[in-house]
């Protein structure tokens, strides 16, 4: 009773704890990994503040046309009476200089000021200058989901590869394993070689070693991709997309390299942003020249002041005092620090132009390379597709051979491995095939989350 107990609990045991590793695992297509980077990436979440602390800027520089209105209000308390100096003929004396002493101790005042540009040309192109800035940002948001969005399909198609390289490894693995056993099988009856057997033992040896590696790298890839979409979730990744899926529509794709420039130029998002970047300077250079403008603003004045040596409000003289006046302000001379101002800008303006010239010549580049490897890419697709069909042909022939009696069990492990070669051959045709297109479709700026 004991036993059957005891057997009931080990059988639930054991099924709830494949329930437990089946529902760690999380299935996840290619699509589905995009959506949620766009979320959850953490770099992609600082670059989107950026934007919006862009934005603030730009508030807080229109801010500058705006009026600017102040309060004070100050007492002070004097243990001396303020003094004043005046002829001594007035305060009835006959020093040429008399100094009276005259308020109170107690001493308020009070006064709002206004102060309201008017013209102010730096301003303004400042406020033009944000606007830039913050485009900028925008584009490089829009960048940001680019790199990330190849850095996440280059990950998938990572795990995809090492994959599928463990079904073939493991398919190997078992066939390797059977040719072991039979190799030891025909040594123990003495019709076979001690070496041979030793042969077989070091091949799966091998593979063990080739497949431990090969999972571990999945399984850090799989960690790194769950980084760049943000998942948080300790579950095992379950990649649901097939390595070979739209190959044949990518092989048709071809492009020329002016042909593909144009369209990069148009959509790349580093372009937009150094064009930007050369308008930004220029209004920046238009900002610093317009600091040798005269500026006119709006001033203006309400104070209310009292002084008394006593604390009996209610017995104060509060006098009035108010204006509102216009202050033209003309740049004389400052040192030729704003002419310095202006050459540094006219400078980092040039270096802005010669920046554009030389990302559109590495585009270009990288284009022209992009394009020549995907052609070789096709090229080696075709003749690896001509191999593995070659190979399973030869593997059957052995196959046959060695089942009749004709062949050698040498033979047919060549030709084993001849055929597992051939087809990780082939699966890294499809690997550079489906990287080239994404990286091509990165390099024209229409790779995005």
């Amino acid at each position: 009773m004991k036993k059957n107990i005891s057997y009931i609990i080990t059988m639930l045991l054991l099924i709830s704890s494949v329930n437990i590793v089946y529902a760690q695992k999380k299935t996840l297509s290619l699509t589905d990994a995009l959506e949620m980077a766009k979320q959850g990436n953490k770099a992609l979440q600082v670059q989107v503040l950026e934007e919006i602390n862009a934005k603030e800027k730009t508030r807080e520089t229109k801010g500058a046309l705006l009026p600017t209105i102040s309060a004070n209000l100050g007492y002070s308390y004097y243990f001396d009476r303020q003094v004043i100096f005046m002829p001594g003929s007035f305060a009835g004396t006959n020093k040429p200089v008399q100094d009276i002493a005259v308020g109170g101790k107690n001493t308020y005042n009070g006064f709002v000021s206004l102060y309201q540009p008017i013209f102010s040309p730096a301003a303004n192109q400042l406020i033009k200058a944000s606007k830039i800035n913050e485009k900028i940002e925008i584009e490089e948001t829009a960048d940001l989901k680019s790199q990330v969005a190849l850095q996440v399909s280059t990950r998938y198609l990572d795990i995809l590869m090492m994959n599928s390289q463990l079904g073939l490894l493991d398919q190997s693995l078992q066939r390797n394993i059977k040719a072991l056993q039979d190799s030891r099988a025909l040594l123990a009856q003495g019709k076979g070689l001690k070496a041979d057997t030793l042969r077989s033992f070091i091949a799966v040896e091998n593979l063990k070693s080739s497949i431990s590696y090969l999972k571990n790298n999945a399984e850090v890839s799989g960690i790194e991709l769950k980084r760049l979409i943000g998942l948080n979730d300790v579950s095992e990744l379950e990649l649901i997309d097939d390595l070979e899926l739209s190959i044949e529509a990518n092989k048709s794709e071809f492009y020329q390299v002016d042909e593909v420039f144009k369209i990069a130029e148009t959509n790349r998002k580093d372009l937009n942003i150094q064009k930007l970047s050369i308008d930004l300077q220029q209004k920046k250079l238009k900002a610093t020249q317009a600091m040798l403008l005269p500026q006119l603003s709006l001033i203006g004045q309400y104070q209310v002041q009292a002084q008394a040596d006593d604390m009996k409000f209610g017995e104060y003289s509060l006098p009035r005092t108010s204006f509102l006046g216009l202050q033209l302000t003309v740049p004389v001379f400052n040192g030729y620090r704003t002419k310095s101002q202006i050459n540094q800008a006219k400078i980092k303006a040039e270096q802005e132009d010669i920046r554009l010239n030389d990302l559109k010549d590495k585009v270009k580049t990288e284009l022209a390379t992009i394009i020549s490897k995907w052609k070789e890419a096709n090229t080696q697709m075709d003749i690896q597709e001509t191999t593995v069909q070659s190979a399973e042909l030869n593997h059957h022939m052995m196959e046959d051979r060695f089942k009749n009696g004709l062949g050698s069990r040498l033979e047919l492990t060549d030709a084993e491995l001849a055929l597992t070669q051939a087809k990780i051959n082939y699966l890294n045709a499809v690997y550079n095939l489906r990287m080239l297109h994404v990286e091509l479709q990165n390099a024209l700026g229409l790779l995005n989350l």
